[in-house]
């Protein structure tokens, strides 16, 4: 008797063994594995993401190759997303990189990771929400898709390779947005000539990129209507023009073509040389308590998180800038919402167009429906206006 449990035992963790093995093969060959590269849009004949290395000047933080995703669809409209995923513009900051273990950090209130050095394998399995093209409702899911990932920490606009040091040791990162950037434009441009409508969107940093590359596009497409969103973007600083232009070589005013303030997104929009932003509508998207603003912007002015008054300050100040955006001459339109409030760390959700894309609405319109209006019917809607006052929160 004892013999047979043995071999019953033996055969068990076999199983076990057998299952793992083959669970492990699928999630890193099959979950995460990579879409199939091409080098032309004409080149596609399914609905299906596909990978593009551009090579050449392009890079990641770490010095790892940089390549863009797209998708055909069944339209002739585009969206141009640049992905969000952090910063770093110091020693400190830059020595602290988002990974697997950064993402289970209990501590709500300090960051302690702050960018994506590389373009992970599994990026492509979180391209949802507005990008997402097998839900029904969703209104953008046959639009061409060209997707921008981010792993330069720069906000997709830096030009230089820095060596930081921290704890004794020196390392090298590579802020190169700005060539990784115009190599996917460049890309997007040759391969979709004549789009029918075209979106730049962008989450996070994304959202700040959308801003700052969107009157390049609006310049390449000179006789289409451009929209842009930028969907979570506030962080005043009186460091950004240092950050901007000292550490990042963004050449800001002679080369994004702004003067930069204290409010690098506001600035891009109001304080571009050129009238180029007077032809785009520009989409903006903020929650009341943003869980990861709040956050970085605390870190970014060394403000103290031991009580929320970090993060009520951030919130009068986003809704201030939104509200100067709104009485501008800009076609600007916004969504602002306090949805999924949670009370035990004082914040609401991120970013809107990702997993939460159908799960927060304003004034009882939802965000699908709200970019749809804007974007899709020509409608000028935006929704929130009741949150501006400090008093409704």
């Amino acid at each position: 008797m004892p013999k047979t449990i043995g071999k019953f035992m033996k055969w068990i963790a076999l199983t076990l063994i057998t299952l793992l093995f083959l669970g492990f093969l699928y999630f890193w060959f099959i979950f995460l594995a990579k879409p199939e590269p091409i080098t032309m849009a004409g080149e596609i004949k399914d609905f299906e993401l596909h990978t593009v290395v551009l090579g050449e000047k392009t890079q990641c933080s770490d010095g790892s190759p940089f390549s863009i995703f797209t998708r055909k669809g069944k339209s002739d409209n585009l969206i141009i997303h640049f992905a969000g995923g952090g910063a770093c513009w110091d020693s400190l900051t830059c020595a602290s990189p988002i990974n697997l273990m950064s993402v289970f950090d209990g501590d709500s209130k300090q960051i302690k990771s702050f960018y994506i050095p590389q373009i992970f394998r599994a990026i492509p399995k979180l391209i949802t929400g507005l990008l997402n093209n097998e839900t029904e409702s969703n209104p953008f899911k046959d639009w061409n898709v060209v997707y921008i990932p981010y792993c330069t920490g720069d906000l997709h606009i830096g030009n230089i390779t820095n060596t930081y040091s921290y704890d004794g040791k020196k390392f090298e990162i590579h802020h190169n947005g700005r060539n990784n950037s115009l190599a996917a434009l460049e890309w997007a441009f040759k391969n979709f000539e004549n789009p029918g409508k075209i979106l730049v969107s962008g989450e996070s940093a994304g959202a700040y990129a959308s801003a700052f590359w969107a009157p390049v596009v609006a310049s390449h497409y000179e006789d289409k209507q451009i929209y842009q969103l930028s969907d979570a973007s506030l962080l005043t600083s009186n460091r950004w023009k240092e950050i901007m232009d000292t550490v990042w070589k963004a050449e800001s005013l002679s080369y994004l073509n702004f003067k930069v303030g204290k409010d690098i997104f506001e600035d891009a929009l109001l304080q571009r040389q050129d009238s180029l932003n007077y032809k785009i509508k520009h989409l903006h998207s903020n929650t009341v308590f943003d869980v990861v603003l709040t956050r970085f912007s605390a870190a970014l002015n060394h403000t103290p998180t031991n009580t929320n008054d970090f993060i009520d300050d951030w919130s009068l100040t986003m809704r201030a800038s939104m509200k100067r955006l709104d009485d501008s001459r800009l076609d600007y339109e916004y969504f602002l919402s306090n949805c999924q409030y949670n009370a035990a760390n004082h914040s609401t959700p991120h970013v809107l167009s990702g997993f939460d894309y159908n799960n927060c609405d304003a004034d009882q319109i939802s965000f699908p429906d709200w970019l749809k209006k804007n974007i899709i019917e020509d409608k000028s809607i935006s929704v929130g206006n009741k949150l501006f006052d400090s008093e409704n929160k």
